[in-house]
């Protein structure tokens, strides 16, 4: 099975931004020698556990820190921006790194509604028809368009406006999702979809969105066949009880994050000290199964059932305290995945 990343540049207690951005980068460069098929970013705005705001810059940042890997945006949040400044950024990146670019679509807001108000300008407020969610799939195939120069003699513009720059190998959209809307989206377009498992861990939910995806997918100039990748977040070890060991700072702030509490990642000492009922120690077991978890070999039976699935890659994110410790992770995971 392929590996590759979503890094959403989740801070550590005590560290400031610049730090965490350097360990971003320190992570793709580190997935570009470990043969990681891809190396996402993410949007997340108004936020202070959270720096990655801009995953247009930062995916250019990385482009040019990498030198083979495929790097994207997992995702950009289409429904906030003009589908042709989003092409444009995004042939640019092309233009700068050719057959090396993702860019991942979704629908979510990444964020409050305050941010999305101040990302649109006010049009969330006052838009007769507003940009949300109502209108992805109509702004995803204006952004096509764009990327492939084929704006429709609809099109007020047709024959007058183009995308630029004009390059020779253009990037690769993809459509980001939860569910059966998305997954059918991306079958229509032809398209590949990225399945958030760390958003929905429903197993026979996602079974059952892969199911409908590859039964409905039909070929593009894109992509010929269906491919799937689920992002989950991943802790791997030597051992599994070392795994399960790093996987407490990021239980413990989604713990918190269930009672509206936006914290960040503890040292895993002092992660989840506070829990003391049996209904709180069952919410953390049921948020610690929803993460792949284990050593190699753990990881690789794990990733074998994804398989049987329907799976083509594995999308790890790894909130973890220490850098240091999420690339042995990753290297960890990259031996699960070749076996």
């Amino acid at each position: 099975m392929e590996v590759s990343m979503l890094d959403q540049t989740q801070l550590a207690e005590g560290q400031a931004p610049e730090e965490g951005f350097a360990g971003t980068v320190e992570a793709a460069r580190h997935a570009d020698r470990l043969g990681y098929s891809r190396f996402w970013v993410s949007e997340h705005h108004s936020s202070d556990t959270i720096a990655g705001s801009s995953p247009e810059i930062l995916a250019a940042h990385l482009l040019a820190q990498t030198e083979t890997i495929r790097i994207g945006t997992g995702g950009v949040m289409l429904t906030h921006y003009a589908p042709y400044k989003v092409a444009e950024n995004f042939r640019v990146m092309s233009a700068l790194a050719p057959g090396r670019v993702d860019l991942g679509v979704g629908k979510a807001p990444g964020g409050t509604h305050l941010p999305t108000i101040a990302l649109q300008g006010g049009r969330a407020l006052t838009d007769a028809k507003p940009r949300n969610k109502e209108r992805f799939p109509e702004m995803v195939d204006e952004l096509i368009e764009y990327l492939q120069d084929q704006l429709p003699e609809s099109h007020p513009m047709s024959g007058y406006l183009q995308a630029s720059p004009a390059v020779a190998q253009k990037p690769l959209p993809w459509i980001l999702g939860t569910g059966h809307g998305s997954a059918l989206l991306a079958a229509e377009r032809g398209l590949p979809y990225a399945f958030a498992r760390f958003i929905n861990a429903e197993q026979n939910e996602m079974q059952e969105t892969i199911r409908l995806y590859r039964e409905s997918f039909r070929p593009s100039s894109f992509s010929e066949k269906p491919y799937v990748t689920v992002a989950s977040r991943v802790f791997a070890a030597a051992t599994d009880d070392e795994a399960e060991w790093m996987a407490r700072s990021a239980a413990h702030v989604q713990f918190g994050f269930h009672r509206g509490i936006q914290g960040r990642l503890p040292d895993p000492s002092e992660a989840l000290t506070g829990i003391v009922t049996e209904k709180e120690k069952q919410e953390v077991r049921e948020i610690l199964a929803a993460y792949m978890i284990g050593s190699k070999e753990s990881l690789g039976r794990q990733m074998d059932e994804l398989s049987a699935s329907g799976v083509d890659e594995v999308m790890a994110i790894m909130p973890v305290f220490r850098t240091e410790i999420k690339l042995q992770s990753m290297a960890v995971l990259k031996e699960a995945a070749q076996g």
